[in-house]
């Protein structure tokens, strides 16, 4: 009895979420820039995908500005804050993947989620990674999304998106929420490509570029206003 209150209670607060988040997105003012870079980094793919690469903090308002636009791939945990994730996602059009490192030995289904991910990237399906996820360090890209371009022949593609004015949390990543009728800034960023055969030191250096891009495009979002 217990357990099913408990998952009521979970299925009430996830709609309550995505009520919040809906109308806090009918709100928001976008401003697009570098819009052909997507193009290009679909073209550079002859199967088309490609791979958002985006922070941590800035999650809510890129997919906010993709929402219901193509069904992109959405990587979310299996815990319960992934619930939550995964839940918003696919109410904004996206396709979850669900899955997580390792949690005290105990495989939470992220290898399972990887291939998927993978799988569906090799399929022309693209689709977006938190690149310093889950857990940071901060703005600090890891080996996961060179590693998942390298293996499929998708492009990474830079993103940031950052609004006027936001709620900014306590947290690792400085977690950000755009406040209602903010203009959201989103800025691409050249895409890059990774050779099927690289090796160990050049993906390190394409994990660097894509930490340096990301930080490129921010600064020039925040030096344009």
């Amino acid at each position: 009895m217990k357990s099913r209150i408990s998952h009521a209670l979970h299925l009430c607060l996830q709609h309550l979420l995505w009520y919040v988040i809906k109308a806090l997105i009918s709100t928001y003012k976008f401003e697009v820039k570098n819009k052909e870079l997507q193009l290009k980094a679909k073209s550079l793919n002859p199967k088309g995908s490609f791979v958002f690469a985006v922070w941590h903090e800035h999650v809510v308002s890129v997919l906010s500005g993709h929402a219901w636009t193509e069904p992109y791939l959405a990587l979310s945990s299996r815990s319960k804050d992934g619930d939550y994730a995964a839940f918003v996602s696919e109410k904004m059009g996206f396709v979850a993947v669900r899955g997580s490192s390792k949690k005290r030995n105990k495989d939470k289904g992220g290898k399972e989620a990887i291939q998927e991910y993978v799988s569906k990237l090799n399929q022309g399906r693209s689709g977006g990674i938190t690149v310093d996820g889950p857990k940071g360090p901060r703005q600090q890209c890891k080996l996961g999304v060179v590693i998942m371009a390298q293996q499929t022949g998708a492009t990474i593609l830079p993103v940031v998106a950052i609004a006027d004015r936001y709620w900014e949390f306590n947290s690792w990543d400085k977690f950000k929420i755009a406040k209602p009728f903010a203009k959201i800034i989103m800025q691409y960023g050249e895409p890059i490509q990774v050779e099927p055969d690289a090796n160990e030191q050049r993906i390190q250096e394409l994990c660097n570029q894509v930490t340096q891009a990301l930080k490129n495009v921010e600064q020039e979002i925040l030096s344009s206003r």
